[in-house]
């Protein structure tokens, strides 16, 4: 009686361990001409040309699953392009803010260079032209072409008015003026509209020294 009940229990014992999920069923695998990877239970499945290659392993095992191919740019198999960062466009508001910081700075040079050329203060006028008027002519040069005009600013409020600024962009900007000249003779003050060409060089904004040279022989 209890070898039966023995044998019993040992034919369940087996049959739950044949019904167990651990228990594990032979998986074939091979990969194609395309590079394409194949999983199968059933080996005549398997085409016929691939079936020496395959391989045998238990079906518990993870399989992993077969890499996506993206599809590029260019309509090619491959790794995807990481998505491309287009760059931050600077506010409108803060264009305006700079523009204005700039046309205030403009203005406040070009009426320190009146001041110097008003004052007849040539070499310190000098100083504040731009790198091109500089190396074209020398110091000395331009002191005395100033000093052999005929005609210089006229005093007061009639040296210069209604001053404008226009932006061209970070480092140039004109500046458009009513200008007033007295012949050093004595005479009648002419007011004459002039545009001048203002550099940003160094941090300091600079005027072409031609441009004044020109305007005061007129």
């Amino acid at each position: 009686m209890n070898n039966r009940v023995h044998k019993i229990a040992m034919a369940v014992i087996l049959w739950q361990l044949f019904l167990s999920p651990c228990f594990s069923a032979e998986v074939f695998k091979w990969v194609d001409e395309k590079g394409t990877t194949h999983f199968t239970e059933d080996e005549s499945a398997i085409p016929e040309k691939y079936r020496q290659q395959a391989e045998k392993r238990a079906s518990k095992e993870e399989v992993p699953p077969p890499k996506e191919k993206v599809e590029t740019e260019k309509g090619k198999k491959g790794s995807a392009k990481p998505p491309r960062k287009e760059p931050q466009k600077e506010p409108k508001e803060k264009k305006r803010l700079n523009a204005g910081r700039i046309e205030a700075d403009v203005a406040d040079a070009f009426k320190n260079i009146v001041s110097l050329w008003k004052d007849r203060r040539f070499d310190d006028l000098y100083a504040c032209g731009d790198r091109r008027s500089q190396t074209g002519m020398a110091k000395e040069d331009f002191r005395k072409r100033m000093e052999g005009r005929g005609r210089e600013l006229a005093a007061s409020w009639e040296t210069v008015r209604d001053v404008k600024v226009d932006v061209k962009n970070a480092t140039t900007a004109y500046v458009t003026a009513r200008i007033g000249y007295r012949p050093k003779s004595g005479g009648e003050t002419r007011v004459r509209t002039e545009t001048y060409e203002m550099k940003l060089e160094n941090g300091t904004w600079r005027i072409n020294l031609m441009k004044v040279l020109g305007s005061q022989k007129k």
